[in-house]
């Protein structure tokens, strides 16, 4: 049997470590993606109350070739964000933990309130992967629509 390496067993435990301390938010589901074409505002995802200052939320939908999709909506005391869900490693779906959001498949770390990586695929640095996609967001009439 071969020695552990010890970059491996530090990029496993990293992996693992946001994971283990961090709780799962809620989800909702409710939009389609493919109606973002028929309106001038977009797709309607949330009512604007639904999401306060520092809270981030995942919202489920699907798009116009029926595959399901993740919109991460973040609001800051400055501006409301909309993240695609999807990890730009190798395409798996984030989960929102607290303040943060984890690839459940290699560890990646990202923050919900800007997309920024924070750690990068198995404890590797920030700088290999992507920031998360960015949707446009616009609230009118106390809803909250994605383009």
């Amino acid at each position: 049997m071969s020695k552990l390496n010890r970059r491996h067993f530090l990029a496993f435990i990293s992996a693992l470590v946001p994971s283990f301390f961090l709780t799962k938010a809620s989800a909702f589901s409710g939009f389609s993606l493919e109606k973002a074409a028929k309106s001038p505002l977009g797709t309607y995802v949330a009512k604007s109350a639904a999401i306060k200052v520092g809270q981030s939320r995942v919202y489920t939908g699907k798009n116009s070739a029926g595959r399901t999709v993740e919109v991460i909506l973040s609001r800051t005391s400055k501006s409301l964000i909309a993240l695609d869900g999807t990890c730009t490693h190798q395409g798996c779906t984030v989960e929102l933990k607290k303040a943060a959001l984890v690839c459940p498949c290699h560890g990646s770390v990202f923050k919900a309130s800007t997309g920024a990586v924070v750690l990068g695929p198995n404890g590797s640095p920030k700088n290999t992967i992507s920031p998360l996609s960015k949707y446009k967001v616009s609230e009118e009439a106390g809803k909250i629509y994605i383009k």
